[in-house]
């Protein structure tokens, strides 16, 4: 029992310094941000930050590691409950704008302070942002081969078009000084992908 406590509270506090990195790198910004501030703000010692992350990097390759993780697991669960593709592909996109929507200190910390540096964009192409890619590719793939899609679009090369649809979409909320909801944009969106995707009806796609 004693050591369960412990753990849980060992938990708790690297959880409470994840959310604080998040909000002192939105804040701050990634370069100007200290480890104290993030330990003044997690509500604990200086030290103690280092006894889970050695230093910023490793504080900011955690949050893109495990929000992105939990992102993807919570995208499959919800395309894996529908049968159709164009289904499919709708609620992952939608769970994308909600999930950034809902945390916007996360979603400046994804498409900002992310990509001030060469090595961590290297980093998210091969990681967690090619295994998105790879889930909107074999949902377009799915859709291309049931007919629901068009066929003469590489499936890979249409994820990326859809991908770098929605990231522009976020990127622009976040920078907004009075920024429109992202669920309200949902639609507008979806129409101009799906027009792009869908096969029409006695053409030749």
């Amino acid at each position: 029992m004693g050591g369960a406590l412990r753990n849980d509270a060992r938990e708790a506090r690297r959880s409470a310094i994840l959310r604080a990195a998040v909000e002192v790198f939105a804040e701050r910004g990634y370069e100007d941000a200290r480890m104290r501030e993030v330990a003044e703000r997690a509500g604990v010692a200086d030290g103690t930050t280092y006894l889970y992350f050695q230093g910023k990097e490793a504080l900011l390759v955690a949050i893109l590691e495990e929000n992105a993780k939990a992102f993807l697991e919570r995208a499959r669960r919800d395309a894996g409950r529908q049968k159709d593709p164009g289904a499919k592909l709708r609620k992952v996109i939608e769970r994308h704008l909600v999930s950034l929507e809902n945390d916007r200190a996360l979603a400046h910390v994804f498409q900002i302070e992310l990509r001030h540096s060469r090595r961590f964009l290297r980093q998210v192409a091969r990681g967690q942002v090619a295994e998105y890619l790879r889930l909107l590719q074999r949902i377009i793939a799915e859709g291309t081969a049931s007919g629901r899609f068009r066929g003469d679009i590489p499936a890979d090369v249409a994820a990326r078009a859809v991908f770098g649809a929605v990231d522009e979409l976020i990127t622009s909320w976040v920078l907004a000084d009075r920024p429109r909801s992202l669920a309200g944009q949902a639609a507008p969106l979806l129409k101009l992908i799906f027009g792009g995707l869908e096969r029409r009806a006695g053409g030749s796609r």
